[in-house]
C-alpha cells in the first residue's frame, strides 16, 4: 500500500518509514497534519499513520478533519502516541481514529496492525464496489438491460439542466409498442419478454452513442437524443421505427402489418421558447397518442412536422 506519515520528529519519521518500506510499502511524509491534509487532498491514499502530538495540526484534529471530508473512499488512520492512559486512548478512537500505536513502536506490533488496517481497507473497497454495482442495477431495467424510469428521471433532470444553461436543443422521443397486449394474448407473456428485448435492442443498435434509450413502463420507450432539434429528432424515430417493422418479429394481432411496430412522439426543446425545456416530456407524450389515434405504426411531432407513416 501506499501509506502516508504525519510525524514531525525526523527521527521518528525515518525510522516508521523503513520499517514500513521493509514491509513492502510505499511511504510518503508530511511533517504535520496541515502538511498531511494537503497531501490526502491530492493524494488516492487509504492508510495514514499521524502522530497525535504535532505543530500546526495534531494528529486527533486532522483524523477529525478527514472524518468530516465527503471523500468517498475510507481512510484508515492509525494514531501514533506516547501516551498511554486509558482515557487518552478512548479519547484518540472517540475522534475517529481506527487504532493507535504506541511510543517507541514495536516492529511486530506495528506489522500486525498494519495487516489489520489492510484486511479493512480491502472490505471497505469490496464493500463500495458492490454499492456502485448495486446502484448500476437498480439503474438497469432487468427484462430489458437497457435504462429504467428512475435512470430515466435522473439524466432527463440533467439534460434539461444542461442544454438550459447552454442554450442548445435536445430532443425526446416516446416509443410504444403497438397491439402489445393482443401480442401477449396471442403468443403469450413470454414471447411478449423476447419481444420487448428485442425492441429495446433495436433502438440501442440504431441510436449514437450519445443518445440513451430507457424502459419507461410496460411497452413504452424512451430515447434522449442530446444536441438534436426537432427536425433530426424526426429523422431518427422515422428510423427506428422503420427498423423495428423490417425486424419482422411476428405479431397476428398488428393487422395489416402481421410483425411488431411502433408508435411514436417527438419533443424537443427550443432553447429560445423559455419553458420548452419543461414541456418536452409532454409535447412527446401528445404526439404519441396523436400517432396511435392517427393508424399506428407513424411518427408524430410537437409541431406535426410527420404525419407519414414510417415505412
Amino acid at each position: 500500500m501506499r501509506i502516508l506519515i504525519a510525524e514531525d520528529d525526523i527521527i521518528s519519521r525515518k525510522m516508521l518509514g523503513r520499517a514500513l518500506v521493509r514491509m513492502g510499502h510505499e511511504v510518503i511524509s508530511a511533517e504535520d497534519g496541515v502538511e498531511a491534509e494537503r497531501i490526502l487532498q491530492k493524494e488516492q491514499l487509504s492508510l495514514v499513520i499521524a502522530d497525535w502530538e504535532m505543530p500546526n495540526m495534531d494528529g486527533v484534529e486532522l483524523v477529525r478533519r478527514i472524518r468530516a471530508s465527503e471523500e468517498e473512499r475510507y481512510v484508515y488512520v492509525i494514531l501514533l502516541t506516547s501516551r498511554t492512559g486509558k482515557e487518552d486512548m478512548v479519547s484518540g478512537l472517540k475522534s475517529g481514529a481506527d487504532d493507535y500505536i504506541t511510543k517507541p513502536f514495536d516492529s511486530d506490533e506495528l506489522m500486525v496492525r498494519i495487516r489489520a488496517g489492510e484486511r479493512i481497507i480491502r472490505l471497505q473497497e469490496e464493500l463500495a464496489e458492490r454499492n456502485v454495482q448495486l446502484e448500476e442495477m437498480a439503474l438497469v431495467d432487468g427484462l430489458t438491460s437497457v435504462a429504467n424510469r428512475r435512470a430515466f428521471d435522473t439524466e432527463f433532470k440533467k439534460l434539461r439542466f444542461h442544454s438550459t444553461r447552454f442554450k442548445r436543443p435536445f430532443s425526446l422521443l416516446m416509443l410504444d409498442i403497438d397491439h402489445f397486449k393482443l401480442y401477449n394474448d396471442n403468443l403469450g407473456h413470454e414471447a411478449g419478454d423476447e419481444a420487448l428485448r428485442s425492441v429495446a435492442q433495436t433502438l440501442v443498435e440504431n441510436v449514437r452513442t450519445s443518445d440513451t434509450v430507457f424502459r419507461y413502463g410496460g411497452e413504452e420507450f424512451v430515447v434522449l437524443l442530446p444536441e438534436t432539434a426537432l427536425e433530426g429528432a424526426n429523422l431518427v424515430a422515422n428510423k427506428l421505427c422503420h427498423t423495428i417493422e423490417i425486424s419482422g418479429i411476428s405479431h397476428p394481432g398488428n393487422p395489416p402489418y402481421g410483425v411488431v411496430t411502433v408508435s411514436a412522439g417527438v419533443g424537443s426543446f427550443d432553447p429560445s421558447e423559455a419553458g420548452s425545456d419543461q414541456a418536452v416530456l409532454g409535447q412527446a407524450d401528445q404526439a404519441l397518442y396523436r400517432a396511435k389515434a392517427n393508424g399506428r405504426n407513424r411518427v408524430e411531432t410537437q409541431l406535426d412536422l410527420s404525419n407519414s407513416a414510417a415505412r
